[in-house]
Protein backbone atom coordinates (compact mmCIF):
# COMPACT_ATOMS: atom_id res chain seq x y z
CA UNK A 1 0.00 0.00 0.00
CA UNK A 2 1.43 3.37 -1.04
CA UNK A 3 2.17 5.87 1.74
CA UNK A 4 -0.32 8.67 2.13
CA UNK A 5 1.15 12.19 2.21
CA UNK A 6 0.10 13.93 5.40
CA UNK A 7 -0.32 17.70 5.08
CA UNK A 8 0.01 19.82 8.15
CA UNK A 9 -3.04 21.86 8.95
CA UNK A 10 -2.63 25.44 7.82
CA UNK A 11 -2.57 28.10 10.52
CA UNK A 12 -5.23 30.80 10.42
CA UNK A 13 -3.11 33.37 12.29
CA UNK A 14 -1.30 34.83 9.23
CA UNK A 15 -4.61 35.15 7.38
CA UNK A 16 -6.12 36.93 10.40
CA UNK A 17 -3.15 39.32 10.53
CA UNK A 18 -3.46 40.26 6.84
CA UNK A 19 -7.23 40.67 7.16
CA UNK A 20 -6.74 42.88 10.23
CA UNK A 21 -4.25 44.95 8.25
CA UNK A 22 -6.85 45.69 5.57
CA UNK A 23 -9.71 46.36 8.00
CA UNK A 24 -7.53 48.57 10.24
CA UNK A 25 -6.45 50.61 7.24
CA UNK A 26 -10.07 51.28 6.28
CA UNK A 27 -10.96 52.19 9.87
CA UNK A 28 -8.03 54.58 10.28
CA UNK A 29 -8.84 56.21 6.95
CA UNK A 30 -12.38 56.92 8.19
CA UNK A 31 -10.99 58.31 11.45
CA UNK A 32 -8.66 60.64 9.55
CA UNK A 33 -11.47 61.81 7.27
CA UNK A 34 -13.63 62.61 10.30
CA UNK A 35 -10.77 64.58 11.84
CA UNK A 36 -10.26 66.58 8.65
CA UNK A 37 -13.99 67.24 8.29
CA UNK A 38 -14.23 68.48 11.89
CA UNK A 39 -11.40 70.92 11.20
CA UNK A 40 -13.22 72.13 8.10
CA UNK A 41 -16.39 72.76 10.09
CA UNK A 42 -14.42 74.76 12.69
CA UNK A 43 -12.96 77.22 10.17
CA UNK A 44 -13.36 80.81 11.37
CA UNK A 45 -15.18 83.62 9.59
CA UNK A 46 -11.87 85.22 8.59
CA UNK A 47 -11.17 82.20 6.40
CA UNK A 48 -14.46 82.50 4.51
CA UNK A 49 -13.41 85.24 2.08
CA UNK A 50 -13.76 84.51 -1.59
CA UNK A 51 -10.05 84.67 -2.40
CA UNK A 52 -8.96 82.52 0.52
CA UNK A 53 -11.64 79.91 -0.11
CA UNK A 54 -10.65 79.63 -3.76
CA UNK A 55 -6.95 79.32 -2.97
CA UNK A 56 -7.54 76.86 -0.12
CA UNK A 57 -9.83 74.74 -2.30
CA UNK A 58 -7.15 74.58 -4.98
CA UNK A 59 -4.46 73.49 -2.49
CA UNK A 60 -6.73 70.92 -0.88
CA UNK A 61 -7.51 69.44 -4.29
CA UNK A 62 -3.80 69.22 -5.10
CA UNK A 63 -2.87 67.23 -2.01
CA UNK A 64 -6.06 65.16 -2.17
CA UNK A 65 -5.13 64.05 -5.69
CA UNK A 66 -1.60 63.27 -4.52
CA UNK A 67 -3.03 61.22 -1.63
CA UNK A 68 -5.26 59.24 -4.00
CA UNK A 69 -2.32 58.61 -6.34
CA UNK A 70 -0.19 57.43 -3.40
CA UNK A 71 -2.96 55.09 -2.27
CA UNK A 72 -3.35 53.66 -5.77
CA UNK A 73 0.41 53.18 -6.17
CA UNK A 74 0.71 51.49 -2.77
CA UNK A 75 -2.23 49.21 -3.49
CA UNK A 76 -0.93 48.28 -6.94
CA UNK A 77 2.52 47.25 -5.71
CA UNK A 78 1.05 45.45 -2.70
CA UNK A 79 -1.07 43.35 -5.06
CA UNK A 80 1.90 42.84 -7.39
CA UNK A 81 4.05 41.60 -4.51
CA UNK A 82 1.25 39.32 -3.30
CA UNK A 83 0.76 37.89 -6.79
CA UNK A 84 4.49 37.26 -7.22
CA UNK A 85 4.77 35.66 -3.78
CA UNK A 86 1.79 33.36 -4.45
CA UNK A 87 3.11 32.29 -7.85
CA UNK A 88 6.51 31.42 -6.36
CA UNK A 89 4.85 29.44 -3.57
CA UNK A 90 2.56 27.59 -6.01
CA UNK A 91 5.48 26.77 -8.32
CA UNK A 92 7.58 25.36 -5.49
CA UNK A 93 4.71 23.14 -4.26
CA UNK A 94 3.28 22.13 -7.61
CA UNK A 95 -0.04 23.89 -7.06
CA UNK A 96 -1.90 24.82 -10.22
CA UNK A 97 -2.31 28.52 -10.94
CA UNK A 98 -5.73 29.93 -11.89
CA UNK A 99 -6.19 30.67 -15.55
CA UNK A 100 -9.08 33.07 -15.08
CA UNK A 101 -11.32 34.56 -12.41
CA UNK A 102 -14.30 32.32 -13.16
CA UNK A 103 -14.64 29.08 -15.15
CA UNK A 104 -13.33 25.56 -14.77
CA UNK A 105 -9.90 26.72 -13.64
CA UNK A 106 -11.04 30.03 -12.24
CA UNK A 107 -9.68 31.52 -9.03
CA UNK A 108 -13.13 32.17 -7.51
CA UNK A 109 -14.82 28.91 -8.51
CA UNK A 110 -16.15 26.96 -5.53
CA UNK A 111 -14.97 23.50 -4.53
CA UNK A 112 -11.73 21.65 -5.12
CA UNK A 113 -10.49 22.09 -8.69
CA UNK A 114 -7.28 22.90 -10.54
CA UNK A 115 -6.53 26.61 -10.32
CA UNK A 116 -8.28 27.19 -7.00
CA UNK A 117 -6.66 29.82 -4.77
CA UNK A 118 -5.18 28.44 -1.55
CA UNK A 119 -4.76 31.74 0.30
CA UNK A 120 -4.76 30.29 3.80
CA UNK A 121 -2.07 27.69 2.96
CA UNK A 122 0.00 30.29 1.11
CA UNK A 123 -0.02 32.78 4.01
CA UNK A 124 0.62 29.99 6.50
CA UNK A 125 3.71 28.76 4.61
CA UNK A 126 5.08 32.18 3.60
CA UNK A 127 6.52 34.88 5.91
CA UNK A 128 4.64 37.56 4.01
CA UNK A 129 5.71 40.74 5.86
CA UNK A 130 9.25 39.51 6.49
CA UNK A 131 9.78 38.85 2.79
CA UNK A 132 8.49 42.31 1.89
CA UNK A 133 10.79 44.20 4.25
CA UNK A 134 13.78 41.91 3.79
CA UNK A 135 13.80 42.05 0.00
CA UNK A 136 13.83 45.86 0.17
CA UNK A 137 16.77 45.86 2.62
CA UNK A 138 19.11 42.92 1.94
CA UNK A 139 20.67 44.35 -1.23
CA UNK A 140 22.49 47.69 -0.95
CA UNK A 141 21.02 49.05 -4.17
CA UNK A 142 17.54 48.19 -2.87
CA UNK A 143 18.35 49.62 0.55
CA UNK A 144 19.22 52.96 -1.07
CA UNK A 145 15.55 53.40 -1.99
CA UNK A 146 13.82 51.94 1.06
CA UNK A 147 16.09 53.57 3.64
CA UNK A 148 15.20 57.05 2.42
CA UNK A 149 11.55 56.40 3.26
CA UNK A 150 12.53 55.31 6.78
CA UNK A 151 14.69 58.41 7.25
CA UNK A 152 11.96 60.74 6.02
CA UNK A 153 9.46 59.06 8.31
CA UNK A 154 11.49 60.17 11.35
CA UNK A 155 11.41 63.86 10.42
CA UNK A 156 7.74 63.66 9.44
CA UNK A 157 6.87 62.02 12.77
CA UNK A 158 8.62 64.84 14.64
CA UNK A 159 6.76 67.44 12.56
CA UNK A 160 3.50 65.59 13.15
CA UNK A 161 4.06 65.58 16.92
CA UNK A 162 5.00 69.27 17.16
CA UNK A 163 2.69 70.87 14.63
CA UNK A 164 -0.29 68.59 15.28
CA UNK A 165 -0.15 69.24 19.02
CA UNK A 166 0.17 73.00 18.49
CA UNK A 167 -2.81 73.08 16.14
CA UNK A 168 -4.71 70.67 18.44
CA UNK A 169 -5.45 68.27 15.59
CA UNK A 170 -6.95 65.09 16.97
CA UNK A 171 -6.08 61.46 16.23
CA UNK A 172 -2.46 62.13 15.26
CA UNK A 173 -1.70 58.46 15.90
CA UNK A 174 -4.04 57.54 13.04
CA UNK A 175 -1.99 59.60 10.54
CA UNK A 176 1.23 57.96 11.73
CA UNK A 177 -0.28 54.47 11.66
CA UNK A 178 -1.44 54.98 8.06
CA UNK A 179 2.13 55.82 7.05
CA UNK A 180 3.11 52.29 8.15
CA UNK A 181 0.03 50.45 6.93
CA UNK A 182 -0.18 52.11 3.48
CA UNK A 183 2.83 54.31 2.70
CA UNK A 184 4.51 57.52 3.80
CA UNK A 185 3.28 59.78 0.99
CA UNK A 186 -0.38 58.85 1.54
CA UNK A 187 -0.39 59.81 5.23
CA UNK A 188 1.76 62.87 4.57
CA UNK A 189 -0.63 64.31 2.01
CA UNK A 190 -3.62 63.67 4.27
CA UNK A 191 -1.94 65.61 7.08
CA UNK A 192 -1.16 68.47 4.70
CA UNK A 193 -4.89 68.67 3.94
CA UNK A 194 -5.63 68.71 7.67
CA UNK A 195 -3.17 71.58 8.21
CA UNK A 196 -4.72 73.61 5.41
CA UNK A 197 -8.20 73.18 6.88
CA UNK A 198 -7.27 73.71 10.54
CA UNK A 199 -7.27 77.16 12.18
CA UNK A 200 -4.59 77.83 14.75
CA UNK A 201 -5.46 76.50 17.20
CA UNK A 202 -8.71 74.62 17.19
CA UNK A 203 -11.08 75.87 19.89
CA UNK A 204 -11.28 73.71 23.02
CA UNK A 205 -15.00 73.09 22.47
CA UNK A 206 -14.62 72.05 18.83
CA UNK A 207 -16.62 68.84 19.40
CA UNK A 208 -19.53 70.81 20.81
CA UNK A 209 -19.41 73.30 17.94
CA UNK A 210 -19.49 70.54 15.32
CA UNK A 211 -21.84 68.17 17.12
CA UNK A 212 -24.82 68.96 14.88
CA UNK A 213 -22.97 68.26 11.62
CA UNK A 214 -20.83 65.40 12.96
CA UNK A 215 -22.10 63.67 16.12
CA UNK A 216 -19.56 62.30 18.57
CA UNK A 217 -19.32 58.52 18.23
CA UNK A 218 -18.41 57.58 21.80
CA UNK A 219 -18.51 60.17 24.56
CA UNK A 220 -17.54 57.72 27.31
CA UNK A 221 -14.41 56.70 25.41
CA UNK A 222 -13.23 60.29 25.06
CA UNK A 223 -13.96 60.96 28.75
CA UNK A 224 -11.88 57.94 29.69
CA UNK A 225 -9.00 59.12 27.52
CA UNK A 226 -9.21 62.64 29.00
CA UNK A 227 -9.07 61.20 32.51
CA UNK A 228 -6.05 59.03 31.74
CA UNK A 229 -4.04 61.53 29.69
CA UNK A 230 -3.24 64.84 31.35
CA UNK A 231 -3.77 67.79 29.04
CA UNK A 232 -0.86 70.24 29.04
CA UNK A 233 -0.56 73.71 27.60
CA UNK A 234 1.03 74.48 24.24
CA UNK A 235 3.91 76.21 26.07
CA UNK A 236 4.98 72.85 27.55
CA UNK A 237 7.99 71.35 25.76
CA UNK A 238 10.04 68.37 27.03
CA UNK A 239 13.77 68.80 27.37
CA UNK A 240 15.61 68.28 24.04
CA UNK A 241 17.68 65.49 25.59
CA UNK A 242 14.64 63.20 25.63
CA UNK A 243 13.99 63.77 21.93
CA UNK A 244 17.67 63.31 21.07
CA UNK A 245 17.77 60.00 22.96
CA UNK A 246 14.75 58.73 21.03
CA UNK A 247 16.28 59.91 17.75
CA UNK A 248 19.52 58.07 18.46
CA UNK A 249 17.60 54.86 19.21
CA UNK A 250 15.48 55.27 16.08
CA UNK A 251 18.43 55.85 13.76
CA UNK A 252 20.34 52.99 15.37
CA UNK A 253 17.45 50.65 14.51
CA UNK A 254 17.43 51.94 10.91
CA UNK A 255 21.22 51.48 10.73
CA UNK A 256 21.07 47.82 11.83
CA UNK A 257 18.23 46.83 9.45
CA UNK A 258 20.51 45.69 6.56
CA UNK A 259 22.85 43.86 8.95
CA UNK A 260 19.91 41.99 10.53
CA UNK A 261 18.61 40.81 7.15
CA UNK A 262 18.40 37.01 6.83
CA UNK A 263 18.79 36.61 10.60
CA UNK A 264 16.17 35.70 13.24
CA UNK A 265 16.33 39.22 14.71
CA UNK A 266 15.35 41.01 11.50
CA UNK A 267 11.66 41.50 12.27
CA UNK A 268 12.45 42.74 15.79
CA UNK A 269 14.80 45.41 14.45
CA UNK A 270 12.41 46.39 11.63
CA UNK A 271 9.41 46.66 13.96
CA UNK A 272 11.45 48.70 16.45
CA UNK A 273 12.21 51.27 13.75
CA UNK A 274 8.46 51.49 13.03
CA UNK A 275 7.31 51.75 16.66
CA UNK A 276 9.81 54.36 17.91
CA UNK A 277 8.25 57.27 15.91
CA UNK A 278 5.10 56.89 18.03
CA UNK A 279 7.18 57.89 21.07
CA UNK A 280 7.41 61.47 19.73
CA UNK A 281 3.63 61.73 20.05
CA UNK A 282 3.51 60.25 23.55
CA UNK A 283 6.51 62.06 25.05
CA UNK A 284 4.79 65.40 25.92
CA UNK A 285 2.05 63.54 27.85
CA UNK A 286 4.28 61.34 30.02
CA UNK A 287 7.09 63.76 30.87
CA UNK A 288 6.55 65.64 34.18
CA UNK A 289 6.65 69.42 34.16
CA UNK A 290 9.90 69.48 36.14
CA UNK A 291 11.67 67.83 33.17
CA UNK A 292 10.40 70.32 30.62
CA UNK A 293 10.39 74.01 29.80
CA UNK A 294 7.26 76.16 29.86
CA UNK A 295 7.32 79.41 27.90
CA UNK A 296 4.24 81.26 26.65
CA UNK A 297 6.23 82.86 23.85
CA UNK A 298 6.05 80.43 20.90
CA UNK A 299 9.26 81.82 19.40
CA UNK A 300 11.20 80.83 22.52
CA UNK A 301 11.03 77.15 21.43
CA UNK A 302 12.48 77.78 17.97
CA UNK A 303 16.01 77.16 19.21
CA UNK A 304 14.98 73.71 20.44
CA UNK A 305 13.17 72.93 17.17
CA UNK A 306 16.24 73.94 15.16
CA UNK A 307 18.39 71.66 17.30
CA UNK A 308 16.04 68.72 16.73
CA UNK A 309 15.82 69.08 12.97
CA UNK A 310 19.54 69.76 12.64
CA UNK A 311 20.15 66.48 14.50
CA UNK A 312 17.68 64.71 12.20
CA UNK A 313 19.44 66.17 9.17
CA UNK A 314 22.87 65.10 10.45
CA UNK A 315 21.85 61.48 11.13
CA UNK A 316 19.98 61.26 7.82
CA UNK A 317 22.91 62.67 5.85
CA UNK A 318 25.37 60.20 7.38
CA UNK A 319 23.16 57.16 6.76
CA UNK A 320 22.29 58.29 3.24
CA UNK A 321 25.96 58.91 2.43
CA UNK A 322 26.88 55.44 3.65
CA UNK A 323 24.14 53.74 1.64
CA UNK A 324 25.05 55.73 -1.48
CA UNK A 325 28.73 54.81 -1.28
CA UNK A 326 27.90 51.15 -0.64
CA UNK A 327 25.37 51.02 -3.49
CA UNK A 328 27.72 52.63 -6.03
CA UNK A 329 30.64 50.47 -4.93
CA UNK A 330 28.62 47.27 -5.20
CA UNK A 331 27.14 48.28 -8.56
CA UNK A 332 30.49 48.81 -10.28
CA UNK A 333 31.51 46.65 -13.19
CA UNK A 334 34.11 44.84 -11.03
CA UNK A 335 31.36 43.58 -8.73
CA UNK A 336 29.69 41.89 -11.70
CA UNK A 337 32.76 40.00 -12.92
CA UNK A 338 32.38 36.41 -13.97
CA UNK A 339 34.48 33.71 -15.68
CA UNK A 340 33.65 34.95 -19.19
CA UNK A 341 34.56 38.58 -18.57
CA UNK A 342 37.70 38.22 -20.66
CA UNK A 343 35.61 37.85 -23.82
CA UNK A 344 33.57 40.97 -22.95
CA UNK A 345 36.17 43.74 -23.10
CA UNK A 346 33.73 46.57 -22.49
CA UNK A 347 33.03 45.53 -18.89
CA UNK A 348 36.05 46.73 -16.90
CA UNK A 349 39.34 48.22 -17.97
CA UNK A 350 38.21 49.36 -21.41
CA UNK A 351 35.51 51.64 -20.03
CA UNK A 352 36.18 55.36 -19.82
CA UNK A 353 36.09 57.19 -16.49
CA UNK A 354 32.72 58.67 -17.41
CA UNK A 355 31.22 55.27 -18.22
CA UNK A 356 32.71 53.71 -15.10
CA UNK A 357 30.62 56.14 -13.05
CA UNK A 358 27.58 55.91 -15.34
CA UNK A 359 27.34 52.11 -15.10
CA UNK A 360 26.89 51.88 -11.29
CA UNK A 361 24.66 54.96 -11.26
CA UNK A 362 22.44 53.43 -13.93
CA UNK A 363 22.22 50.15 -12.02
CA UNK A 364 21.40 52.00 -8.80
CA UNK A 365 18.59 54.02 -10.37
CA UNK A 366 17.12 51.10 -12.31
CA UNK A 367 17.02 48.94 -9.17
CA UNK A 368 13.58 50.43 -8.52
CA UNK A 369 12.18 48.18 -11.24
CA UNK A 370 13.74 44.91 -10.05
CA UNK A 371 11.06 43.87 -7.55
CA UNK A 372 7.58 45.12 -6.49
CA UNK A 373 8.79 45.65 -2.90
CA UNK A 374 11.58 47.94 -4.11
CA UNK A 375 9.21 49.66 -6.54
CA UNK A 376 6.76 50.36 -3.72
CA UNK A 377 9.50 51.99 -1.60
CA UNK A 378 10.95 53.91 -4.55
CA UNK A 379 7.63 55.32 -5.76
CA UNK A 380 6.73 56.21 -2.19
CA UNK A 381 9.99 58.15 -1.92
CA UNK A 382 9.40 59.99 -5.19
CA UNK A 383 5.80 60.91 -4.34
CA UNK A 384 6.83 62.10 -0.87
CA UNK A 385 9.52 64.31 -2.37
CA UNK A 386 7.08 65.71 -4.92
CA UNK A 387 4.50 66.65 -2.29
CA UNK A 388 7.18 68.15 -0.03
CA UNK A 389 8.34 70.48 -2.79
CA UNK A 390 4.79 71.57 -3.57
CA UNK A 391 4.14 72.11 0.15
CA UNK A 392 7.23 74.35 0.41
CA UNK A 393 6.01 76.41 -2.54
CA UNK A 394 2.45 76.77 -1.23
CA UNK A 395 3.57 77.77 2.26
CA UNK A 396 6.14 80.22 0.89
CA UNK A 397 8.88 78.91 3.18
CA UNK A 398 11.90 81.11 3.79
CA UNK A 399 14.96 79.70 2.06
CA UNK A 400 17.23 80.84 4.89
CA UNK A 401 15.07 79.00 7.45
CA UNK A 402 15.22 75.86 5.32
CA UNK A 403 19.00 75.95 5.26
CA UNK A 404 19.19 76.84 8.95
CA UNK A 405 17.09 73.78 9.80
CA UNK A 406 19.73 71.42 8.38
CA UNK A 407 23.04 73.28 8.86
CA UNK A 408 24.23 74.66 12.22
CA UNK A 409 26.76 76.90 10.42
CA UNK A 410 23.89 78.54 8.54
CA UNK A 411 22.33 79.32 11.90
CA UNK A 412 25.52 81.07 13.06
CA UNK A 413 25.69 82.98 9.80
CA UNK A 414 22.05 84.00 10.22
CA UNK A 415 22.75 85.29 13.71
CA UNK A 416 25.65 87.32 12.34
CA UNK A 417 23.41 88.76 9.65
CA UNK A 418 20.81 89.71 12.24
CA UNK A 419 23.47 91.43 14.36
CA UNK A 420 24.72 93.26 11.26
CA UNK A 421 21.19 94.42 10.47
CA UNK A 422 20.69 95.65 14.03
CA UNK A 423 24.00 97.54 13.93
CA UNK A 424 23.05 99.03 10.57
CA UNK A 425 19.73 100.21 11.94
CA UNK A 426 21.47 101.80 14.95
CA UNK A 427 23.96 103.58 12.67
CA UNK A 428 21.15 104.83 10.46
CA UNK A 429 19.19 106.17 13.45
CA UNK A 430 22.30 107.95 14.83
CA UNK A 431 22.98 109.45 11.41
CA UNK A 432 19.39 110.65 11.16
CA UNK A 433 19.55 112.28 14.61
CA UNK A 434 22.81 114.01 13.68
CA UNK A 435 21.29 115.38 10.48
CA UNK A 436 18.27 116.69 12.39
CA UNK A 437 20.58 118.39 14.91
CA UNK A 438 22.55 120.06 12.09
CA UNK A 439 19.31 121.31 10.53
CA UNK A 440 18.24 122.82 13.87
CA UNK A 441 21.57 124.63 14.22
CA UNK A 442 21.39 125.94 10.67
CA UNK A 443 17.87 127.24 11.24
CA UNK A 444 18.90 128.99 14.44
CA UNK A 445 21.78 130.76 12.63
CA UNK A 446 19.56 132.18 9.88
CA UNK A 447 19.29 136.04 9.89
CA UNK A 448 15.96 137.30 11.11
CA UNK A 449 14.16 140.48 9.98
CA UNK A 450 14.04 143.09 12.76
CA UNK A 451 11.15 145.46 13.19
CA UNK A 452 11.54 149.18 13.43
CA UNK A 453 11.97 150.67 16.83
CA UNK A 454 13.00 149.22 20.12
CA UNK A 455 12.59 145.39 20.51
CA UNK A 456 9.91 144.17 22.88
CA UNK A 457 10.81 142.79 26.26
CA UNK A 458 9.22 139.38 25.63
CA UNK A 459 11.29 138.82 22.48
CA UNK A 460 14.55 139.49 24.27
CA UNK A 461 13.75 137.16 27.15
CA UNK A 462 12.70 134.13 25.08
CA UNK A 463 13.58 133.18 21.54
CA UNK A 464 11.35 130.36 20.22
CA UNK A 465 12.81 127.23 18.72
CA UNK A 466 11.96 126.35 15.12
CA UNK A 467 9.41 123.77 16.30
CA UNK A 468 7.75 126.39 18.52
CA UNK A 469 7.56 129.01 15.80
CA UNK A 470 4.16 127.87 14.60
CA UNK A 471 2.84 127.87 18.17
CA UNK A 472 4.21 131.36 18.89
CA UNK A 473 2.82 132.80 15.68
CA UNK A 474 -0.60 131.35 16.34
CA UNK A 475 -0.77 132.71 19.92
CA UNK A 476 -2.91 135.84 20.41
CA UNK A 477 -0.87 139.10 20.58
CA UNK A 478 -1.93 142.57 21.80
CA UNK A 479 -3.02 144.99 19.11
CA UNK A 480 -0.45 147.66 18.22
CA UNK A 481 -1.02 151.20 17.13
CA UNK A 482 -0.69 152.17 13.51
CA UNK A 483 -1.10 150.06 10.42
CA UNK A 484 -2.31 146.48 11.17
CA UNK A 485 0.00 143.57 10.27
CA UNK A 486 -0.71 141.30 7.29
CA UNK A 487 -2.69 138.12 7.94
CA UNK A 488 -1.31 134.68 7.19
CA UNK A 489 -1.81 133.77 3.58
CA UNK A 490 -4.20 130.99 2.63
CA UNK A 491 -1.56 128.72 0.98
CA UNK A 492 0.32 128.42 4.29
CA UNK A 493 -2.85 127.29 6.06
CA UNK A 494 -3.49 124.72 3.33
CA UNK A 495 0.07 123.36 3.73
CA UNK A 496 -0.39 122.91 7.49
CA UNK A 497 -3.72 121.09 6.94
CA UNK A 498 -2.16 118.78 4.36
CA UNK A 499 0.73 117.95 6.71
CA UNK A 500 -1.73 116.94 9.45
CA UNK A 501 -3.63 114.71 7.00
CA UNK A 502 -0.36 113.12 5.84
CA UNK A 503 0.57 112.27 9.41
CA UNK A 504 -2.81 110.62 9.88
CA UNK A 505 -2.36 108.60 6.67
CA UNK A 506 1.12 107.46 7.74
CA UNK A 507 -0.27 105.74 10.84
CA UNK A 508 0.08 101.95 10.85
CA UNK A 509 -2.90 100.11 9.44
CA UNK A 510 -4.53 97.80 11.95
CA UNK A 511 -6.72 95.08 10.38
CA UNK A 512 -10.01 94.26 11.94
CA UNK A 513 -10.77 90.93 13.58
CA UNK A 514 -12.51 89.65 10.44
CA UNK A 515 -9.61 90.71 8.18
CA UNK A 516 -6.81 89.01 10.07
CA UNK A 517 -5.22 86.11 8.19
CA UNK A 518 -5.28 82.70 9.82
CA UNK A 519 -2.04 80.75 9.70
CA UNK A 520 -3.63 77.98 7.71
CA UNK A 521 -4.78 80.43 5.04
CA UNK A 522 -2.55 81.56 2.21
CA UNK A 523 -3.07 84.74 0.21
CA UNK A 524 0.31 84.93 -1.52
CA UNK A 525 1.13 83.05 -4.74
CA UNK A 526 3.30 79.96 -4.72
CA UNK A 527 7.04 80.44 -4.19
CA UNK A 528 8.62 77.90 -6.50
CA UNK A 529 12.12 78.96 -5.47
CA UNK A 530 11.44 77.29 -2.11
CA UNK A 531 10.28 74.17 -3.96
CA UNK A 532 13.45 74.16 -6.08
CA UNK A 533 15.58 74.45 -2.94
CA UNK A 534 13.67 71.60 -1.29
CA UNK A 535 14.11 69.32 -4.30
CA UNK A 536 17.78 70.29 -4.50
CA UNK A 537 18.35 69.30 -0.86
CA UNK A 538 16.64 65.96 -1.53
CA UNK A 539 18.82 65.33 -4.58
CA UNK A 540 22.00 66.04 -2.62
CA UNK A 541 21.24 64.75 0.87
CA UNK A 542 18.33 62.39 0.28
CA UNK A 543 14.69 62.56 1.31
CA UNK A 544 15.55 62.62 5.02
CA UNK A 545 17.62 65.82 4.73
CA UNK A 546 15.11 67.51 2.43
CA UNK A 547 12.16 66.73 4.67
CA UNK A 548 14.07 68.00 7.73
CA UNK A 549 14.68 71.31 5.94
CA UNK A 550 11.05 71.72 4.88
CA UNK A 551 9.49 70.71 8.20
CA UNK A 552 12.00 72.71 10.25
CA UNK A 553 11.33 75.84 8.20
CA UNK A 554 7.56 75.27 8.44
CA UNK A 555 7.71 75.21 12.25
CA UNK A 556 10.09 78.16 12.67
CA UNK A 557 8.57 80.21 9.83
CA UNK A 558 5.47 81.17 11.82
Amino acid sequence: MAPVEVQARASLTPTAIVSSHVLLTVYLYVVVLRTIFRSYLALGSSSATRGRESLRRSHVKTFSVLAVVSLMVGTFFALSFSSLSYRVWATERGVGLPESIFGDKGALRGGEHPGRLHLVRWLSDTPFYRDFFEIASEQVRHLWWSQQVNLAQVSWSMYLAIEGRRRKIGNLWAFLALSHLVNQSFAQNLFFVAVLLTPVPLPPNVKDLTRESMPVVSTSYHKLIDNIITTKSEAFLPHPAFYISLLVANYAAIFFIPYAANTPSFMSVALLSKVLPFSYLVLPYIIPESWATVNNNPHAHHKTYNTLFQSISLFSALLHLKSTVDALSYSTAVAYNHRHTLLRPFMNDHLSAKNRFAVPLNRLLTAITEHPAVSAAGCDMLLSGLSLGIWAAIRGLDEHNMITSILPSAKIQGMAEEVAEDVGEEVASIKKEAEEAVIKVERSDLPTTRRRGRPRKTETEHTPEPEEASVVLSAPTPRRRGRPSKKKSEPEAVIETNSIDAQADDAAYQPTANEKLEEGDEDSPEDWESAALAWGMMAVGGLGVGSAGVYGAEITNR
